[in-house]
């Protein structure tokens, strides 16, 4: 008779344990997943665009008064080249003023975000365009220096990088296996003067 209320006892339990240790292990790794809402198909490209990511549109609260919806995000102009300065150097491309609307000179960081394209089920809007600048899956990627690209410039976080080396560089970023435009970018000089094009 003992035998029977023991197994009344031990066999929900075990089960129970051995569905949560299944259910636990199909969870993976450990580490903070973006996820995309449903009606994304899918990231389908990436581009780096000049200034700092947008910020995000805080979720309203409901109200008695109709609000509008906010815009969709348009898409950015994507950057093919960029200049920066090391910090402190006296170097005459960075000391010259850049006579336009507001005279100003090289600057030491560089800010950029990342823009992904997502393809959408939707028939009336074939993509839609979100910030992926700090995003999970998101790589800032910069070359290592070689013979024609001595520049090196750092990652500082949240799309933006400062000079450590003259000389030329190029930048791209990768999110979810896509690879963006190169952008070549010029330390301490122009990045029309550098001696090859960014592959």
């Amino acid at each position: 008779m003992n035998w029977w209320r023991r197994c009344l006892v031990l066999v929900p339990v075990l089960s129970f344990l051995a569905a949560a240790l299944m259910l636990s292990c199909g969870g993976g790794g450990g580490f903070p997943v973006t996820t995309v809402p449903q009606f994304f198909n899918g990231i389908i490209a990436v581009a780096i665009c000049s200034g700092s990511p947008p910020v995000p549109t805080p979720t309203p609260t409901p109200t008695n008064v109709p609000t509008l919806k906010p815009s969709p995000t348009p898409q950015c102009t994507p950057v093919a080249a960029a200049a920066v300065c090391v910090p402190g150097s006296t170097n005459v491309f960075c000391t010259t003023v850049i006579p336009s609307p507001v005279p100003t000179t090289v600057p030491n960081t560089l800010q950029f975000n990342a823009q992904g394209s997502f393809s959408r089920t939707s028939k009336t809007v074939a993509q839609t365009y979100h910030d992926v600048t700090n995003h999970g899956s998101t790589g800032w990627n910069t070359f290592p220096p070689s013979t024609n690209f001595t520049g090196v410039i750092n990652y500082l976080g949240n799309g933006e990088f400062v000079a450590v080396t003259p000389g030329c560089t190029c930048l791209t970023v990768t999110d979810a296996g896509l690879i963006s435009q190169t952008v070549e970018i010029g330390v301490d000089q122009d990045p029309a003067t550098c001696p090859a094009a960014c592959p």
